[in-house]
Parts: C-alpha cells; structure tokens; sequence
C-alpha cells in the first residue's frame, strides 16, 4: 500500500505505509507469537488478571509510600497468593466434603446391593416411570442396562483418571506460566503497554478507545459472573429447601462455583437432587419440580449476565447476548470474552466516527474572517 504526502515545498514524494522497519518487527512479532503459541491462553489470562490488579498495586504502593523495587514483588506475589487461597480454599473444602460424601453414598451403596430386594423395588419404580411415557422394559432388562452403565462409567472413569495423571506435568507449566505472568506484568505491564502498543497501533487516540473498551468490558464480565453466580446458588438453595434436599447448603456453594463453568453450569447438581428425590424417596413430583425450577434457573442464567453486562459495555442486552453467543460459536470459551470486546470496540469506533464528523460540519460552517 502506498500513500502520497506533500512536503512544504509543494514536492509530491511516495512513501511505503509499511518501512523496512515495520516489516522487520511484524516478522519478529510473528516468530514469537509462534513459539509461545502453546501457552497462549495462560499468557492471555496472566496478563488479563494483572490489568485488572494492576490498580490496587499503585494504590498500596502508593499508600504506604514504597519505592523500591523489591516491594513491588513482595506486594505482587501477596496479592496472588491472596487470590488463589480465596479460590482454592472453598474449592479443597468442597472437594474434601463432597469425598466424604461420596464414601458414606458407596457405603450404603454397598449395604443396598446386597439386598437383591431394594434392586428389584428400585428397577420396579423406573420400570412403572417409563411405561407412562410408552417405553416398556422388564425389571431384568432394567438391571442388565443398569450393570452395563456402571460398567461403562467406572472404566470411563478409569480412563479419565489416567489421562488427567498423564496431562498433569502439562498442567502444572501452564499454571505456573500463568502465575508468573500474572506476577511479571502485574509489575511491567505498563512499561511493556507504553512500548509495544503504539508499535502495533500506532494512532493514539484508538489505543486510548482499545485500553478503555477492554478494561471496562473486562470489569462488566466479572462484576455480572460474579453477581449471577451469586443469585443462580441463592435460588438452587431456595429450591432444594422448598423439596427437603438434605445439605442444601452444601449443594448451593457447590452451585456457585460450578455456575462459571460454561454450558455445563449448575445442571449436574439439580439433576443429582432431582435423581436423589426419586430414586432415594419415591417423590416423583418433587423430582419433577426440581428439573422445572432448573430450566427456569438456566434461563434466567442466559439473561441475567448480559442484562448485567450491557452498562459495563455500553451495549443493549440483545447485542450483549448475540456478541456472548456469537463468540463462543466461533472461538469457544474466550468468545465470551472476545465476542463482547468485539462488539464493544464497534461502539467505541462509531461513536469516535460520530464526533469526527460533528467536528467536521462545526468547522466547516464556521465562517473564515
């Protein structure tokens, strides 16, 4: 691409858009975006967690008046050991709860397999269950297809056990590229914004509208995540109290940590209290209210974080849920973040189009002296 300029002295020269130099460092750019390629999605989270951190380092940096280096690591790596207690904790706690748990149900498992009775009683429940909706099998075939699936899930299991082991080193690079990321940038990041963006933007008004869109989309995601888990675990708890699921508080943590998981989301724990109440006690209705109350949940969950969302972003909530909706299609689980920033961008870029042109027509009928 070329492009003319007039110099002062009426001369027309030819000059390329991209130099020697630009070239050189698009080429570098690419070679190094090559080689971290692997690790690109713990680099992106690190350097995502350090932005938004990024504020509360100056404001304690500032408040107890540190200048040297040394206490910006110190205070860095507080700030994320902070972090990660308040995520890992609650999750070790559920996980050692819920081990317990699932040792007292094999237990009983164990007490109620013994029994051929309460297989037969059970397989008779299921059997009646199924025939209201025109499918008709036999006890027997019942207890065939239950062995079967069990069998299919312990060595589902059994496999995904030695994956997970296998994938284990892997793992554990990635979360430590992400921590030592996060912990580097949280202290360079503005140095390494201030060089490396205006060599890839190089205008500095769109570099002001790119940082403002990102921080203030990225702030909007967490504060709506955060506020619709929050409400998702309140209305789960509220419902297995109204049916008298036992550990219904329990069940509701679980369900505010479980809510972030994409698709998946609180399905697994109002499924379980719905099986539990029909398997365990017989309540057909109950069981069937849960799984109502559970599509009415995950509904709520679809409009509630872009209605959440729309202030943050300065978009409505049908492009807010179309941008959501959109990006996961297209890029998996980041176009949750990326769809929005997208569309957020457009708005931002419009908006700077609108005052440009306004600026435009303001000087134009403005009369020369």
């Amino acid at each position: 691409m070329k492009r003319l300029t007039v110099t002062s002295n009426k001369e027309v020269t030819v000059r390329s858009f991209f130099t020697r130099e630009q070239n050189f460092f698009l080429l570098v750019s690419i070679l190094c975006f090559y080689v971290i390629y692997p690790f690109i999605l713990p680099l992106v989270l690190g350097i995502t967690f350090a932005y938004l951190f990024e504020p509360i380092l100056n404001k304690l940096i500032h408040y107890f008046k540190l200048k040297k280096v040394i206490w910006k690591w110190i205070i860095s790596i507080l700030i994320i050991f902070l972090t990660f207690i308040s995520i890992l904790g609650p999750i070790l706690t559920l996980i050692t709860t819920g081990i317990q748990e699932l040792s007292a149900v094999l237990i009983v498992m164990e007490s109620e397999l013994k029994n051929p009775m309460h297989i037969d009683s059970a397989a008779k429940h299921i059997s009646e269950f199924l025939s209201k909706f025109g499918i008709e099998y036999s006890i027997a075939e019942l207890i065939d297809k239950g062995i079967d699936f069990l069998k299919k899930a312990a060595s589902l299991i059994a496999s995904n056990a030695g994956t997970a082991l296998t994938a284990t080193p892997g793992y554990i690079v990635k979360v430590s590229v992400l921590i030592l990321t996060w912990c580097f940038f949280l202290i360079h990041g503005k140095k390494y914004r201030n060089t490396v963006l205006p060599k890839i933007i190089p205008w500095e008004r769109e570099r002001q509208i790119v940082a403002k869109t990102v921080s203030s989309v990225l702030k909007a995601l967490i504060v709506a995540n955060v506020l619709v888990s929050c409400i998702q675990a309140i209305l789960i708890t509220t419902v297995l109290v109204a049916f008298g699921v036992p550990r219904f508080a329990l069940l509701g943590i679980i369900a505010f940590f479980v809510s972030f998981i994409p698709v998946i989301g609180t399905a697994p724990v109002m499924i379980g209290a719905a099986a539990w109440c029909y398997l365990s006690e017989g309540r057909v209705g109950a069981a069937i209210g849960i799984l109502i109350c559970a599509v009415i949940i995950s509904f709520a969950d679809n409009v509630l974080r872009p209605f959440f969302m729309k202030g943050g972003a300065e978009l409505s909530f049908f492009w807010i849920f179309l941008a959501i909706v959109g990006g996961m299609s297209q890029f998996g689980v980041s176009g949750a973040v990326l769809g929005p920033v997208c569309f957020a961008l457009f708005v931002a870029a419009n908006k700077t189009l609108d005052e440009m042109r306004q600026k435009t027509i303001h000087e134009e009928d403005v009369p020369n002296p």
